[in-house]
């Protein structure tokens, strides 16, 4: 009798300047399941991104130093078929519409509850969904 193919947890990068931050991300999503990889500045994550395999990518908005949109737009570059959210405090009405318009779901500081891993769970569905449609090209 043939065993099915062991199931890949979903690989998340996640970017955030906050050591604190970045490192609860982790654990609690690495709690969850999630194959996790910390990026603590936008130049390694990039690289990261671009060499493949990451379903989803959590990005802490925090300029200077992390232009979340930017980042977005790289990511959605990267992989066309990529789960992304962001996280930020306080963001402002051009943030909000930047995010809206590159399908990125934005996720307010504090990080309250379970909301992260809903929206995350969430977006994860969503790609799956459309790569079953064949929307994803």
């Amino acid at each position: 009798m043939s065993q099915a193919p062991p199931v890949r947890a979903p690989r998340v990068l996640v970017l955030d300047q906050d050591t604190a931050v970045r490192q609860a991300l982790c654990f609690s999503l690495g709690l969850e399941g999630y194959g996790v990889e910390p990026f603590g500045d936008a130049e390694s994550f990039v690289n990261r991104l671009h060499a493949g395999g990451a379903d989803a990518v959590i990005i802490g908005h925090a300029p200077p130093a992390i232009a979340g949109p930017a980042l977005a737009r790289a990511a959605r570059q990267a992989k066309d078929s990529l789960a992304i959210l962001m996280t930020a405090t306080h963001p402002t009405a051009d943030l909000r519409r930047a995010v809206r318009l590159g399908g990125v779901t934005l996720i307010e500081k504090p990080l309250m509850g379970d909301a992260l891993l809903q929206a995350l769970e969430a977006a994860l569905r969503g790609v799956v969904d459309a790569q079953r449609l064949g929307l994803d090209r």
